[in-house]
């Protein structure tokens, strides 16, 4: 863990240079370990997200209110509340309109696009998770803080409080993405958006290094 003193608040408007295109869907059960599946259907429909820094969320649910995910087994099960979010400069949203009724083809399995939503700008909170951030295999919590560190460093943001995650394998035909979540806290708002628009580390299509903004340090925990 990495914790400093907290921040001011200081005015700011919300850009919306990047949103996040956001979709309903219908699908029966998926496997956790399904962001490679998901990026190579979208790809394939949209080839241009790999030219303009697209980011691709997996689609989750969280564990209670009667729906939970099989670790043991390694799937889970959506419910009508499970989204699919890609998150887009805002020049690109209008050509994403177009996944609306179609069906997304993951071999074994069927993600169906029932509606849009309205985009989600960015969040100014100063609260920020990250799911997945690629790393090294066998990197120990410090030497993670301190590359991811580095990395918001070079894009401008100041991270005062900092707590590594869960470890977790992304699968793909060339092997394991190793990662670990992270959770970046007090930031400054527009430090907070800058994150989001830019995220950090490499495998954007794969969910990895995009944050998302959690009301509290306690919310992150039960993640």
């Amino acid at each position: 863990m990495y914790w400093q003193e907290d921040i001011k608040e200081e005015h700011y408007t919300v850009p919306d240079d990047f949103q996040d295109a956001v979709f309903n869907i219908d699908c029966k059960i998926l496997p956790i370990d399904h962001a490679y599946m998901l990026s190579q259907a979208l790809i394939e429909l949209f080839p241009w997200l790999k030219d303009v820094d697209a980011g691709i969320h997996d689609i989750s649910v969280a564990d209670g209110n009667g729906w939970k995910q099989d670790h043991e087994s390694g799937f889970f099960y959506p419910s009508k509340r499970s989204k699919l979010s890609i998150r887009l400069p805002k020049s690109r949203l209008n050509d994403i309109q177009s996944l609306t009724n179609r069906t997304l083809d993951m071999g074994q399995y069927r993600v169906k696009i029932v509606k849009q939503l309205e985009p989600k700008l960015m969040s100014d909170m100063q609260v920020l998770f990250a799911k997945y951030v690629d790393c090294n295999e066998g990197l120990s919590e410090d030497e993670f803080l301190q590359k991811s560190y580095e990395q918001l460093k070079e894009i401008g943001v100041s991270a005062n409080k900092m707590m590594a995650g869960l470890e977790r394998k992304i699968s793909t035909p060339n092997g394991f993405i190793h990662t670990k979540s992270l959770m970046i806290a007090s930031l400054k708002k527009s430090e907070s958006v800058a994150l989001q628009e830019l995220g950090i580390g490499n495998h954007r299509l794969l969910g990895c290094g995009l944050f998302v903004p959690q009301k509290d340090i306690e919310s992150v925990s039960a993640v």
